[in-house]
């Protein structure tokens, strides 16, 4: 969102209290009204711990495992921070471990089913699950809150038309007195909105002054303890972290060194984390690779073995079974659903098929690109589109909803876990043995693999940059067999 507001594509947002407080200093975004809860546009970070815990303050949680709930979070991640650095310490080195729930409620569930030891919510989130009834509030306690901070925003751009600024003020400020609106504020969780002083998010530009030496330390010692470990985001966040992080704390437990997951908004802000040194290693598609090797160096030592164990895999062509296209011709003058615009499967081998088969974009009605796969093959099940472009074994899990393939690809090599160009060689090797240990037979194995994306079940094997040989002669001929220039235009 920061960056859409920062472009200008994005023009009015509600978003949380330190973006708002980094944004307005970076690019000038503006208060437009903010939401009231209990009365008033305040509230607090609270760190919870489970009802039974015999830990009474922060500082009892050291060497513990602790959830956070986003990086860019004020009440789940900057407020903690801050009580850390007054302590002389940082998140990486007084938690044994710590992870993104990417979710309040999440990290509250965590607390209560003791998966984490700790957490840092938002007292509106905690306070309507209480109201509620959740059972997950029942199983904690709160053992410090915050001091008032302003509450989340609604912003606006510099730039937006002052008139439609006004109008979209002057609606939100009387929301509360119809009972459309009315119905709109409860399922937000808020009463209503209000005008508010820039001054009401001071104490958040504080704590962001007094951490911020401190963390652009922590960021360059790492005491190389810590591997930052990056994954393509190939689902939500929540998913992401439900999948990989099984794998995370087996590598724990077989190598010298601590995880921690690292989920970027796209595939190309994963593969600049690579590059930049912000990951060390990180698992990628064919494509994703590719890019990271022709532009940071980085290099290709372990993929999966596939879902069959042939370190395979296929992008199809998906359409509802009661359409009439049956093969790629019938596609000339229908619209079609791709994946990510980086996405091997979804998208660049699918623009090769339809190329070879005399089929440009221009041909279609239309096309879109889906953040994810599952995201194509809904849009296709719903008729938004005539067709989509997944790799085999999304499609295999729709298939009884009423799919059918109509075009596969050629075999492509699973996605490999790549290693930076700045990795130290003992990572890597500590990486590559412990995952070539993994063993799909033995119930350690299944308990962690099983959690993985399908590719993956059967485990891990030796992984070269030749693998790859032939994916990238076939997207670098994607221009060439085009002609006409509507097809990317990348040379790995």
């Amino acid at each position: 969102m920061d960056a859409l507001l920062k472009k200008g594509e994005v023009q009015i947002a509600f978003i949380c209290s330190a973006p708002y407080v980094k944004n307005r200093e970076r690019f000038g975004v503006e208060l437009l009204v903010a939401p009231t809860v209990g009365g008033s546009p305040l509230y607090h970070s609270f760190i919870i711990v489970y009802k039974d815990s015999p830990v009474k303050t922060l500082f009892e949680l050291k060497g513990k495992v602790f959830a956070f709930t986003d990086p860019g979070s004020n009440t789940g991640k900057l407020y903690p921070t801050y009580l850390l650095k007054g302590m002389g310490s940082t998140p990486e080195r007084f938690f044994k471990r710590f992870l993104y729930s990417y979710s309040h409620n999440k990290s509250v569930e965590m607390v209560a089913k003791k998966i984490v030891d700790g957490a840092a919510i938002e007292s509106i989130v905690y306070e309507y699950m209480l109201k509620t009834g959740s059972p997950y509030t029942k199983q904690t306690r709160i053992i410090k809150r915050s001091p008032p901070f302003g509450i989340p925003p609604v912003v606006v751009t510099r730039n937006i038309d002052p008139e439609l600024r006004k109008k979209v003020k002057d609606a939100l400020l009387i929301m509360h007195k119809t009972a459309k609106g009315k119905a709109l504020l409860s399922a937000m969780m808020i009463e209503g909105f209000t005008e508010v002083p820039d001054a009401n998010y001071d104490s958040i530009r504080e704590m962001e002054r007094d951490i911020v030496d401190s963390s652009r330390v922590a960021g360059k010692i790492k005491d190389n303890k810590i591997v930052y470990f990056g994954v393509i985001p190939r689902d939500n966040p929540r998913i992401m972290y439900e999948k990989y992080q099984p794998l995370l704390d087996y590598l724990a437990t077989k190598t010298p060194y601590k995880y921690e997951l690292v989920l970027k908004k796209n595939y190309e802000d994963t593969v600049n984390a690579l590059g930049s040194g912000e990951t060390a290693v990180a698992l990628f598609g064919p494509l994703t690779y590719l890019e990271a090797h022709a532009k940071y160096g980085a290099v290709s030592i372990l993929k999966s073995k596939g879902a069959d164990g042939t370190t395979s895999y296929m992008s199809v062509i998906i359409t509802k079974k009661d359409s009439p296209v049956r093969t790629l011709a019938d596609l000339k003058g229908k619209n079609i659903a791709f994946a990510s615009s980086k996405s091997t499967s979804g998208n660049l081998i699918p623009r090769y098929l339809l190329a070879s088969a005399g089929i440009h974009l221009n041909e279609l009605s239309g096309y879109a690109n889906f953040d994810y796969h599952d995201s194509v093959v809904k849009a296709v099940l719903k008729g938004q589109y005539t067709a989509g472009a997944v790799r085999d074994s999304v499609a295999k899990k729709y298939m009884k909803l009423g799919l059918t393939v109509i075009a596969e690809s050629e075999s492509i090599p699973t996605g490999p876990l790549v290693a930076g160009p700045g990795t130290p060689y003992a990572v890597i090797e500590n990486i590559k043995k412990a995952l070539l240990e993994l063993d799909p037979k033995d119930v350690q194995g299944q308990n962690v693999l099983k959690r993985l994306d399908e590719d993956f079940k059967n485990g891990f094997t030796e992984a070269t940059d030749k693998d790859y040989g032939g994916i990238r002669s076939q997207i670098n001929a994607v221009p060439q067999t085009c002609g006409i220039g509507c097809h990317p235009k990348l040379k790995l």
